[in-house]
């Protein structure tokens, strides 16, 4: 069982992160990533560098998050911190 909780969001009025990148920007990833569970164990799925996923507007939740449609259509998070540069460049 998760630690995680979960809510429903259904509005998403962020289209500027503060990691830089804009709700329309495409961002590629710029290395492989091994997809993990929240306990760290690998999924199986990995995300191969070159992929080209969309930013979403987002959520005002916290802490903030990137909002990201994933090159195989399905929606995820990513921290909106200074790292966000260092995993995805943007096109």
């Amino acid at each position: 069982m998760s630690d995680e909780t979960w809510k429903l969001v259904t509005e998403y009025p962020v289209n500027q992160y503060r990691c830089g990148v804009r709700a329309g920007d495409r961002v590629r990833l710029r290395a492989d990533i091994v997809v993990r569970y929240p306990d760290e164990t690998p999924t199986g799925e990995l995300w191969r560098a070159g992929e080209v996923w969309t930013v979403l507007p987002g959520d005002l939740e916290v802490p903030p998050a990137v909002w990201l449609r994933q090159a195989n259509g399905e929606r995820c998070t990513w921290s909106d911190d200074h790292d966000f540069l260092r995993t995805f460049e943007i096109l």
